[in-house]
C-alpha cells in the first residue's frame, strides 16, 4: 500500500510531499509509528519541535463506507512521555480531498503559524502558511465574533478564507489558550455547515495532550484542509461490495448490519436512550465512578442513593431534552461525515458525551446537568482534554477537601462540597462555581503556584513536587498529594488519567493507556487472564483506529476488517498477527522513550481496584484492600503475562 505525506517544517514555512511505500503499513497508525521510528522521536523532550505531530486518515476514507473518516494524531505525548493515539471524528471526510493521507510536523514557528491544505482535483495539494502576532492570538481567543478560545479561532480562520473552504468542503483543527498552558490540551474541529458557518457540534482529539505538541513543539495554532479530489479507488464506493461482505459477516445487508451494530450511540428503543451519555448510567448503575473515585470507599447502599440522585437530577433532563421522553429526535447529529449513527447528542447547544460530561460532572461532585454542561463547553472553548480537566478538577477539591490544600492556594474563596450525603442540585451549583474558576485560573497568565506546577509539570508530577512543597501537611494527615489522585504511571514522569471507568483494565500496567485499548468491563480476575483479555482488545482497538475507523462502529467493523482491505483494497491483511506486531513496535518505542509502565503508586489507584475485587467476590482477592503488597503482586503478574504474549 502506498501512502502519501506532506512533511511540513513549522520554522521553515517549507513542505514537501512524499510516497511512503512499505509493506507492513497498512494505515495510518502503522505511518505516524514509522514516522516516528525514522525521526527517533523517542529520543527527543515531546514538548520539542522534533517531535512530529502526525495528522492523517485512514485507507478507507473518501466512500462509502461510513464512520471510516476519523482524523488520527500520533505524537509523542507530553503525559506518558510515549507515544499515543488520538482520534476525532468526521474530519476525514474533509481532509482526504486534499488528496494526502497524512500530515507531519516538525519545527517551531518563530509567531504562531495557521497552515492551509486544499487539495486540486488531481490531488496535488497547495499549501500556504500565514503568521499572526502572538498579541492578536491572546485577542481572538479572549474574544472574535462573539466566541471566545477554540470556537473564536475556528470562526477567526474561516472569515479569512471562507468562500475557499465553502469551495472544498473544508474544515479548521485548531487549538485553545490551554495548549499554551498545560500539557494535557487537545486538538479541535468544529462542524461546519454548507456556508462554513459553525454549528454545536464539535470532536478532538484530545487524549494525550497532542494540542499541547501543535502548540508548544510546534506553535500551529490551526490548519484548514479540504480540496476537489476524489479518491480514484471505485471499490470504496461499492455499495454491492460491502453488501457482500456484510452478508457473508452476519447474513445482512450492509446498512441493516451497521445500524443494528451501533444502536447504542443511535438509539436504543428498548430503553428508549442513545448515545454514551444516555447509555452509561442506566447500564453501569452504581458501578460508576463517582466524587473523584472515593465511591470505592462507600457501602453499595450508599451507591445506589448516589446513583438515584444522578438519574433524577442529572440524567433524566438530558433524557428528556434530548429524546423528548423516548424517541429519537434532531438533537442527534453526527460528526460531519454522512454517517446515519448521529451519535453527537446535543443539550443546550452543547454536545454532550458520557465522559467529559462526567467528569466535569459526578466526579467533581456536580450533578446538575445544565452546569456540567456549561463546563463542557468552556473546557471545549479552552481546548483542553476534558478527561484530564475532569481528573484535575476532582483531585483539587479532594485534596482540599482533606486538607492537603487551601482553597486560596488554586485562587477560590470556598470549600468544595465533596460530602455524598450533601451530594444535590444546590452544591453542584456552588461546585460548579468552583471549577469554572479553577479552569480559568489553571489557563491564566498568572496563574496561583499550585496550578502553575501542574499546567507545566502535569498531574503527577506536580504531586509528587507537592509532597516536598507542603511535607508538613502530608505527614499531619498522612496521605501524599499523589494518594488522591487516579492515574496510572509510566517512567519517571508520565503517566495517564484512566476513562472514567470502574476496572482494573483502564489503570492496568499497558503500553498505551487514557484510550479504551484494553478490557475496561466492571470486573476483576486473576492477573493472567485480565492481561490476555486487555490484550487482544488493544490490538482491535488499534486494527479498527489504523483503518480510520471510529470505535462506535467496531462491531461490525471488527468482523469484516479483513474483508474489507482484501475486497476494497487489495491488501492481504492478517488482522490479529499485524496488531500483534505493531503493539511490539509501540512497546519497543515506549522502551526507548524510557515511558514503559511502572507499577501503581497512588493508594487511591490500588484501592479502587482491590475494592473490585471485593465488589465481585473474587476468591484470593476479595481481601486485598489496604494489602499494597498484595496489589503489587497483581501488578507484577499482568505486566509479566503482557510481555509474555507479546515476545512468545
Amino acid at each position: 500500500m502506498e501512502f502519501k505525506v506532506l512533511y511540513v517544517d513549522a520554522s521553515k514555512h517549507s513542505y514537501y510531499v512524499e510516497k511512503v511505500n512499505d509493506p507492513n503499513l497498512y494505515g495510518i497508525i502503522d505511518l505516524g509509528l514509522k514516522i516516528h521510528m525514522d525521526l527517533k522521536s523517542y529520543s527527543v523532550d515531546p514538548l520539542d519541535p522534533a517531535n512530529p505531530l502526525v495528522l492523517g486518515i485512514g485507507p478507507l476514507a473518501g466512500g462509502a463506507v461510513v464512520g471510516s473518516h476519523r482524523i488520527v494524531a500520533i505524537f509523542k505525548s507530553p503525559i506518558s512521555y510515549g507515544i499515543h493515539v488520538s482520534e476525532m471524528g468526521g474530519a476525514g471526510y474533509s481532509f482526504f480531498r486534499t488528496g494526502l493521507d497524512a500530515i507531519a510536523i516538525v519545527g517551531r514557528s518563530q509567531n504562531p503559524l495557521i497552515i492551509d491544505v486544499f487539495g486540486d482535483p488531481q490531488g496535488n495539494p497547495k499549501v500556504s502558511f500565514s503568521e499572526i502576532s502572538q498579541e492578536d492570538l491572546s485577542k481572538i481567543f479572549s474574544g472574535y465574533g462573539g466566541l471566545f478560545g477554540t470556537k473564536a479561532l475556528t470562526k477567526y480562520v474561516v472569515d479569512r478564507e471562507r468562500d475557499l473552504i465553502v469551495k472544498n468542503k473544508g474544515r479548521v483543527a485548531v487549538v485553545g489558550p490551554g495548549a499554551y498552558r498545560t500539557r494535557f490540551a487537545g486538538i479541535f474541529s468544529y462542524v461546519l455547515d454548507d456556508k462554513a458557518n459553525l454549528t454545536e457540534v464539535s470532536d478532538s482529539a484530545s487524549r494525550g495532550g497532542g494540542g499541547s505538541v501543535m502548540a508548544q513543539a510546534h506553535n500551529v495554532v490551526a490548519i484548514s484542509f479540504g480540496g476537489e479530489y476524489k479518491r480514484p479507488n471505485p471499490n470504496l464506493s461499492n455499495v454491492g461490495k460491502l453488501n457482500a461482505i456484510a452478508q457473508a459477516a452476519f447474513k445482512k445487508p450492509y446498512s441493516q448490519a451497521l445500524l443494528e451494530k451501533t444502536v447504542k450511540y443511535r438509539f436504543d428503543p428498548s430503553i428508549k436512550t442513545g448515545g454514551t451519555f444516555g447509555v452509561n448510567y442506566p447500564h453501569y448503575k452504581e458501578l460508576v465512578p463517582t466524587l473523584n473515585y472515593n465511591h470505592v470507599y462507600y457501602s453499595r447502599g450508599l451507591r445506589l442513593e448516589i446513583h438515584g440522585k444522578i438519574m433524577d437530577s442529572y440524567w433524566k433532563p438530558f433524557e428528556e431534552q434530548v429524546f423528548d421522553g423516548g424517541k429519537l429526535t434532531s438533537a442527534s447529529k453526527n460528526c460531519g461525515e454522512p454517517c446515519p449513527v448521529v451519535c453527537k447528542k446535543i443539550f443546550n447547544g452543547v454536545k454532550i458525551d458520557y465522559e467529559p460530561a462526567h467528569g466535569l460532572g459526578p466526579i467533581s461532585g456536580i450533578i446538575d446537568i445544565k452546569r456540567s454542561a456549561e463546563l463542557v463547553d468552556l473546557v471545549d472553548n479552552l481546548g483542553l482534554d476534558a478527561i484530564e480537566a475532569g481528573h484535575f478538577v476532582g483531585w483539587i477539591f479532594d485534596l482540599i477537601t482533606r486538607g492537603l490544600l487551601r482553597p486560596e492556594e488554586v485562587g477560590l474563596d470556598r470549600q468544595p462540597i465533596m460530602d455524598p450525603q450533601q451530594l444535590s442540585v444546590e452544591s453542584s451549583q456552588v461546585n460548579a462555581e468552583l471549577a469554572k474558576r479553577l479552569l480559568l485560573n489553571l489557563v491564566d497568565e498568572n496563574p496561583p503556584k499550585v496550578l502553575k506546577l501542574i499546567g507545566t509539570l502535569g498531574l503527577r508530577a506536580a504531586a509528587k513536587a507537592m509532597d516536598d512543597i507542603f511535607k508538613e501537611r502530608v505527614a499531619s494527615v498522612g496521605l501524599k498529594f499523589e494518594d488522591l489522585l487516579v492515574y496510572a504511571p509510566f517512567g519517571k514522569e508520565g503517566y495517564f488519567t484512566p476513562n472514567y471507568y470502574w476496572s482494573p483494565g483502564v489503570l492496568a500496567p499497558l503500553y498505551v493507556l487514557g484510550k479504551y485499548w484494553t478490557d475496561y468491563s466492571p470486573a476483576f480476575r486473576e492477573p493472567e487472564d485480565y492481561a490476555q483479555a486487555s490484550l487482544r482488545r488493544a490490538i482491535m482497538e488499534y486494527a479498527v483506529a489504523n483503518a480510520g475507523f471510529c470505535r462506535f462502529h467496531r462491531g461490525w467493523a471488527e468482523e469484516t476488517l479483513g474483508r474489507l482491505y482484501s475486497d476494497l483494497l487489495g491488501a492481504d491483511l492478517d488482522v490479529y498477527k499485524h496488531g500483534l506486531e505493531t503493539y511490539k513496535l509501540i512497546a519497543k518505542y515506549q522502551s526507548l522513550s524510557e515511558a514503559t509502565p511502572v507499577p501503581w503508586e497512588s493508594k487511591k489507584v490500588m484501592d479502587a481496584i482491590a475494592s473490585l475485587a471485593a465488589e465481585t467476590g473474587v476468591t484470593s482477592w476479595e481481601t486485598a484492600m489496604y494489602q499494597r503488597d498484595k496489589m503489587l503482586e497483581w501488578w507484577n503478574r499482568f505486566y509479566r503475562k503482557l510481555n509474555e504474549e507479546l515476545n512468545g
